[in-house]
């Protein structure tokens, strides 16, 4: 609205001191709409919460998520903050901390979301069942139902493509998985379910400590290998799917 004032002849120090306030009145406006313009951009951002962001597979998701402006990329984790080998897009993210079984640590965090990734868990290895069960397991179930319940849209929870006999060796970390996948039925329903299922992933991982390990040069070429003689590793595995049926898959970048 237009404010109608009206300004008389003053001497030279008051119309500067009017002159003043109106400038400082019209910086605050301007200063109004830029926090407005931030709020309204912030607002329309699509917020996507990664758990297992501190991992190697989560990591790179939050990678790429923190590249897109329309993105605001959220990692939840025990730890609450960017681990080193994430300095460099480490201020694009906003790290929460919280513990995948108690869904009040992270519940703030899915309100609004428009999906969650699910990366958490153990690597498909003999062991303690129960501990690998609850690990890939019960951890993914409680994000997903807290998602549900928040009414997130989409979630997307990572596995891995395994031959069967590796469900007896591994049959913590596969009995786990499978919970998670169970889980997933809610989001099924209305198309939001996404399961991720790569075979073996090589990249640079990283210690606890931070010291970099890059497979790349091992598993690369081996890829390239088992690309390039799928029609051979396809007929082998044909002779036997019970035992090479995922062993034999090329293995893929992060």
């Amino acid at each position: 609205a237009r404010t109608k004032c009206s300004i008389s002849f003053a001497p030279e120090a008051s119309l500067t001191k009017v002159q003043i306030t109106l400038c400082q009145h019209s910086i605050r406006i301007h200063a109004n709409d830029a926090r407005t313009h931030r709020n309204m951009a912030r607002e329309a951002l699509k917020k996507i919460v990664v758990f297992g962001g501190n991992g190697f597979v989560g990591s790179e998701v939050l990678k790429r998520l923190s590249s897109v402006p329309t993105v605001q990329a959220i990692s939840v984790s025990r730890r609450g903050a960017a681990p080193s080998h994430c300095a460099a897009f480490a201020d694009k993210v906003e790290w929460l901390k919280g513990d995948c079984l108690d869904k009040k640590t992270y519940s703030d965090a899915l309100e609004g979301a428009a999906a969650v990734v699910v990366s958490v868990g153990s690597p498909p290895i003999p062991g303690d069942v129960e501990a690998a069960r609850k690990a890939n397991g019960a951890t993914n179930v409680q994000v997903i139902e807290a998602a549900m319940e928040a009414k997130v849209r989409r979630a997307v929870v990572v596995g891995a493509t395994m031959p069967p006999w590796l469900d007896k060796v591994a049959e913590g970390y596969a009995r786990g998985k499978r919970d998670a996948f169970e889980a997933l039925g809610g989001f099924a329903l209305s198309g939001g379910a996404v399961v991720v299922k790569p075979s073996a992933i090589y990249g640079t991982r990283h210690t606890e400590s931070g010291y970099p390990i890059p497979l790349a040069p091992v598993m690369a070429p081996l890829s390239y290998a088992l690309r390039i003689g799928r029609p051979v590793t396809g007929f082998v595995t044909g002779l036997a799917p019970s035992l090479l049926d995922g062993l034999l898959e090329p293995p893929v970048p992060v």
